[in-house]
């Protein structure tokens, strides 16, 4: 990134955040502390009134505006691709609508040839999707959570787990929540397990927000990181391009072998992540490791096989 570039970034993140460390700067534009300082310097010196705040950074003087935002081809482009995409895959409701109206307004500040190459994008491309996968942006729970992280409050939560089918009472410091594979996720610490922990919020029957603040943890990269056993599976050639076209999420790496006999492998955090895709291949998928694995797809096989047996 050129200098004029990196300090009319400068600029929009005062806007946009208002005080802001040279620490930040410096982890933003990956340079050194040394350069923040200079570039502090030249933008006061052309009349951009910067406050210095002893011990705790810099701010733009209060009542300074910039002029509006103008954006490149390529800014506008990403911009409403991303809008659309949000307005076509929410479900309805106040996101939607926000999207479609942010959209509109960022078309009224385009200049008269981005706008065509907007319009000209918008009219060769669709984003839908089915009613099952929609996105819901206003869900309660969404939104509650929100709060919670934002306010570091404490949730308490019923909990359904699929693969015991127990409920739970647990009470739960939430961190972040994750979009991964069609499902959002909730990454807190669990008072009940004394641990980090990860929960799909459909499967939260009741949540609640106490009022109990706490003080955030440090989870390290708890969340969604890969288990450390791989799972390599031997796919039949005739299977394989359908396999890659409905490839799953943990995937992360395919044999540079022979195509009539390609192996792929998977990282996913447990077995339950991969067991039912798995399955759904049938006779054209072998597990070659591990042999725990294999064991539990050989056992529910088996099942399969008692209950279909007259």
């Amino acid at each position: 990134m050129n200098r004029v570039d990196r300090l009319m970034g400068y600029m929009l993140l005062f806007q946009s955040r208002g005080l802001m460390r040279a620490q930040d700067f410096a982890a933003q534009f990956e340079i050194s502390e040394r350069t923040v300082y200079r570039d502090v310097q030249a933008l006061s010196e052309v009349g951009v009134p910067i406050m210095a705040m002893p011990g705790e950074g810099y701010r733009l003087m209060e009542g300074y505006y910039l002029p509006p935002i103008t954006f490149s081809p390529d800014e506008a482009r990403a911009l409403s691709l991303s809008l659309s995409m949000l307005a076509g895959m929410a479900q309805p409701g106040l996101t939607q609508v926000a999207a479609r109206t942010a959209l509109e307004k960022i078309r009224s500040v385009l200049p008269a040839a981005t706008l065509r190459q907007v319009e000209a994008l918008q009219a060769v491309i669709r984003f839908h999707s089915f009613p099952v996968n929609a996105l819901n942006f206003d869900d309660e729970k969404f939104l509650l959570l929100q709060e919670a992280i934002q306010q570091q409050k404490v949730v308490h939560i019923r909990y359904h787990a699929m693969h015991s089918n127990d409920v739970t009472e647990r009470e739960v410091e939430p961190k972040e929540l994750a979009f991964v594979d069609r499902a959002w996720l909730l990454i807190g610490y669990c008072r009940l397990r004394r641990n980090p922990r990860i929960f799909r919020l459909d499967r939260i029957d009741e949540l609640s927000l106490g009022r109990e603040r706490f003080t955030p943890r440090d989870l390290g990269d708890y969340g969604l990181e890969p288990m450390p056993a791989k799972v390599v599976v031997r796919f039949a050639a005739s299977v394989v391009r359908w396999v890659r076209e409905r490839q799953h999420f943990t995937f992360v790496a395919e044999s540079a072998g022979d195509e009539a006999d390609p192996t792929m492998i998977y990282r996913p955090r447990s077995f339950e992540q991969i067991e039912s895709w798995l399955l759904a291949w049938g006779e054209a998928m072998e597990v070659l490791e591990p042999p725990e694995l294999r064991q539990r797809l050989a056992k529910t096989a088996q099942a399969m096989l008692n209950r279909h047996t007259d």
